[in-house]
């Protein structure tokens, strides 16, 4: 594994273990990490798992657009239901398992 998808796998390990024990809902869980996945390098996520990804990427750049001031973190994403957020805990997750298996 090179060193920029090791960066990427450590750091997506680390978010994903910090939504995994947040407390709240699936969207509030998303959110507590939204402004550390935008610093993810996208270059890094395996190909199947790109357009939901961007997908993702959207939502927070949108989400943080329209936040009262810079650099506050969300406390939901706007938008988007739990059924939604949920699917995109599993995504992360789910590349988190791809570059393990690799």
């Amino acid at each position: 594994m090179g060193q920029m998808k090791q960066y990427f796998y450590a750091k997506l390990s680390a978010l994903n273990y910090e939504m995994a024990i947040h407390e709240g809902d699936a969207n509030r869980r998303l959110a507590s990490q939204s402004v550390k996945i935008m610093l993810l390098p996208k270059s890094e996520v395996p190909e199947k798992f790109k357009n939901k990804y961007e997908e993702l990427m959207a939502l927070i750049e949108s989400t943080l657009k329209n936040m009262p001031a810079p650099g506050l973190i969300p406390v939901r994403l706007g938008g988007i239901k739990n059924s939604t957020a949920s699917k995109y805990l599993k995504l992360l997750f789910e590349i988190q398992d791809e570059m393990n298996d690799r």
